[in-house]
């Protein structure tokens, strides 16, 4: 880990390759945009195998499927699976001189270094090369993966003779072959991790205009890809040979160099969008062709440039700054870069649990967007948030199909796990049981909506989810006599993954308590309108006002278990019914548990994987009394393994909202550099995206205490002991702020848009410019 936090704030290093950091600094290193993504193997990697683990390059939503093999199947079981696709490898190159080839055990590596530059979105690679018969070169290698042009990935290569005149011969390569990534670790029966016996698609070779690609395509999933590359050379006293078969393009070059004189490189390779028609490959190849042709023309130097100001417009409004410690100023800038490189753009595609930068969970979307990302987006880049909810509403067919297929007659119900739409968890009691991803979804639009101004997606996408969501939830649950003829929702799992299908879940009743209330009052506003627009809306959904009244009553009779004697709120009914989890007895290495216990032994006995009665009320916390919390929190943190990566970041928040400062920094540096230290120990498989943002939420609502009420931002700082400030900006109702924290004061300034009432340590103040506040005195502006 060292190494990895040399140089800037705004810097990854390593200095030195070693075997056992391989597959994880591959992760680290890896670049995307949310279209397309490729982990930070080495160039050369393909001709020495030894030096790297997974070359992986993938395409947001680009996936294969196979069907689910059961020893017994049963009705609504999951029928298929799905898994990302590693799509054709366009990072394959290295060079030669006088026949041998580079590669890390080939002659004398000297002053190897690798720098993720990730104020601008740039990987650079450092060395000098001594072969074997002395020729010295030295070697210079930048790459990045476009947010301008989503289509490109951009490689510069540069050699510099230091000792000799002579040919060098540079191969470059597009590889549709891409090697199986294989298992790393002893963890071979982890179900977190993809284990490929064959690549997922085959290719074919096609021209247009004299340029070679390659269409990748699957057979189950019928998705169809087009790849090409684009070789630039500076120099004019160069040989150029190319060789294409259905399987990869190479393009070769014998230069003719002079000591001291640098010859560069620039190859540009392109990821069409997916599509499935076979009609389709002219069209898509033509264009992409043109992109490519454009790039080159634009040239590596400019193209790099705008990649910067891009960057610099993200980091504008979405850097947080600390003052007081350098390596956790890394660490979250680490955590914010991949967020935005991981988070799909086009309402198609969503965020994968791992980002684009490996295979784990097979690329799948889950809740993790909506209660663990989501509020990243939505205040700094509101509009990816919204691409982000649209994809939800492109699979909203297939949500109400899935509803349908386990026998609910009304309403959508929304995969746990998938990529196109179709739920594709084989293992239902911690899959389709968690039925809370409804909620999950409908609170990410309430999120969105009560901090953007977008009244087209308030009334038609985001409508259309809460009002499906609302009218699976009166379907499935029912008015139980014996609990007081409360509104009960049966046969369910929660985020605990350690205790399923259960009665009266308390996160998942409050959840959908919070959807049922939101859908209510966003259809009675479309009813009190008389507008045309808004009259076809109440008619394309036909809502009624009797319907809003089930909504409202199921609502406000909603069980949500609590322990009168034990003065605790109950995970579930019987939750407090079963013995406690023997953790003196369990030994280090039997963590996770699920690793190393059968599912039916561990639903036997109160222990959590992660957050869920502390969820819900941080997601609700003016619900719940500070003593109420405080009680709740200290028992479940003691049954919590947090062996699920999106649990401390919640017990963190948690702790700064009751006041336990020391717990909350403590859990707080665990999420913040859980990737950079591989805290898990799985980081070799990808990054832990929900994590990340979880970072995020621990500094905006946990230590800033920001939280939206009544339509007003509220805020209750309480910065660590450990920094000097925090400092933020945030993105509210078409106005930007930045606040800053220090140990004895908090100053929140309007940067741009409307002056604004907020509410800081539960007071109301008017912000036009700047506030300042002191512990000792009120806001001044």
């Amino acid at each position: 880990m060292n190494q990895l936090l040399k140089g800037t704030e705004w810097e990854i290093w390593e200095e030195k390759v070693e075997p056992d950091l391989i597959a994880h600094n591959e992760t680290l290193f890896s670049l995307g945009n949310g279209h397309i993504g490729t982990r930070g193997s080495i160039e050369e990697g393909y001709l020495n195998k030894k030096f790297t683990m997974n070359e992986g390059s993938y395409v947001n939503g680009f996936f294969e499927s196979a069907p689910i093999v059961y020893g017994e199947t049963a009705f609504g079981y999951a029928k298929n699976t799905q898994t990302i696709c590693q799509v054709p490898n366009g990072k394959e190159m290295s060079f030669s001189i006088e026949g041998e080839w580079f590669h890390l055990e080939a002659g004398t590596i000297l002053n190897h270094k690798r720098v993720l530059n990730m104020k601008e979105g740039i990987l650079k690679r450092f060395f000098t090369w001594k072969t074997s018969n002395g020729k010295i070169v030295d070697v210079v290698i930048e790459r990045f993966i476009s947010y301008d042009i989503p289509e490109i990935l951009a490689v510069s290569y540069t050699l510099t003779p230091v000792n000799f005149n002579g040919e060098i011969i540079f191969k470059s390569c597009l590889d549709g072959d891409v090697t199986v990534s294989p298992i790393v670790g002893d963890l071979i029966d982890d179900p977190r991790v993809v284990k490929r016996e064959k690549r997922d698609f085959h290719t074919h070779l096609t021209y247009e205009e004299n340029q070679a690609f390659l269409v990748a395509a699957t057979e189950v999933s019928n998705l169809r890809l087009a790849t090409g590359q684009i070789v630039s050379i500076t120099s004019s006293n160069e040989t150029l040979h190319c060789t294409a078969t259905d399987n990869r393009i190479i393009n070769e070059f014998t230069l003719n160099v002079t000591e001291g004189k640098t010859e560069s490189i620039e190859v540009f390779t392109g990821y069409s969008t997916f599509y499935s028609a076979v009609e389709q490959d002219s069209t898509v190849i033509k264009r992409l062709g043109k992109t490519m042709q454009e790039v080159e023309k634009l040239g590596y130097e400019k193209f790099k440039e705008q990649q910067a100001k891009t960057m610099q417009a993200f980091w504008e409004q979405s850097d947080i700054q600390i003052k007081g410690d350098k390596v956790l100023q890394k660490g979250l800038r680490f955590n914010l870069f991949h967020l935005n490189q991981s988070a799909g753009r086009d309402g198609l595609t969503n965020i994968p649990a791992k980002g684009l930068t490996g295979d784990g969970y097979e690329g799948h979307y889950f809740w993790d967007t909506e209660m663990y990302m989501l509020p990243f987006f939505v205040y700094t880049q509101p509009d990816i948030a919204k691409s982000l909810l649209m994809y939800r509403y492109s699979i909203l067919e297939n949500a109400r199909k899935r509803a349908r297929e386990i026998g609910v007659k009304q309403g959508v119900l929304f995969p746990w796990r998938t990529i196109n739409g179709e739920e594709c968890s084989a293992y239902y009691p911690a899959g389709t049981a968690q039925f809370h991803i409804n909620a999950d979804i409908a609170y990410g639009v309430k999120l969105y909506l009560e901090a953007v101004n977008d009244l087209d997606f308030r009334y038609h996408e985001g409508l259309e989810i809460l009002v499906e969501t609302a009218r699976f939830w009166i379907e499935f649950g029912d008015y139980i006599p014996e609990n007081g003829n409360a509104f009960c929702i049966n046969g369910v799992t929660g985020p605990d993954e350690y205790t399923a299908i259960v009665n009266n879940n308390y996160y998942t009743n409050l959840m959908v308590k919070t959807n049922l209330e939101f859908a209510a009052k966003l259809a009675k506003e479309v009813l009190s309108e008389s507008k045309e627009e808004t009259i076809e809306i109440v008619k394309k959904l036909t809502i009624s006002n009797s319907e809003i009244q089930l909504w409202k009553a199921a609502a406000e009779k909603m069980k949500l278990p609590f322990d009168q004697e034990k003065n605790l709120t109950k995970q579930d009914d019987t939750f407090f019914e079963k013995t406690v989890w023997d953790f003196e007895q369990t030994p280090k290495e039997n963590y996770p548990l699920l690793l190393h216990y059968h599912p039916l032994i561990i639903y036997r006995y109160q222990v959590n994987k992660q957050a869920d009665v502390v969820l819900a009320q941080l997601l609700h916390s003016r619900q719940v009394s500070k003593d109420q919390k405080t009680r709740d929190y200290h028992y479940y943190e003691a049954i919590t393994t947090h062996d699920s990566s999106l649990s401390k970041s919640v017990f963190g928040m948690m702790a700064s909202e009751i006041g336990e400062k020391e717990k909350a920094y403590s859990y707080f540096m665990d999420t913040a550099l859980m990737d950079l230290s591989d805290q898990q120990g799985n980081t070799k498989d990808g990054i832990h995206a929900a994590n990340m943002g979880g970072t995020w939420m621990s500094m905006v609502y946990g230590f800033a205490g920001m939280a939206v009420h009544e339509d007003k931002l509220t805020f209750s700082p309480r910065l660590p002991k450990e920094w000097q400030e925090l400092s933020f900006k945030i993105h509210f109702k078409d106005r930007w702020l930045n606040i800053t924290l220090t140990e004895n004061t908090t100053v929140y300034k309007l940067i741009s848009g409307d002056s604004l009432f907020f509410k800081h340590e539960n007071k109301e103040y008017f912000l036009k410019d700047v506030l300042l506040f002191s512990d000792s005195e009120k806001g001044n502006q």
